[in-house]
């Protein structure tokens, strides 16, 4: 019996894995372009 089809599992846009040694790069770099941290503080 396939349990995977008598679950409803959500179809989600992002990955399930985190993968951040991978990531982590990307998204300091998004930070830091969008000045995130600065209009953080303000």
């Amino acid at each position: 019996m396939d349990y995977g089809k008598t679950l409803h599992l959500p179809e989600t846009e992002f990955p399930m894995r985190g993968n951040l040694p991978k990531r982590e790069p990307e998204i300091l770099k998004f930070w830091e372009d969008n000045k995130i941290y600065q209009k953080r503080l303000e």
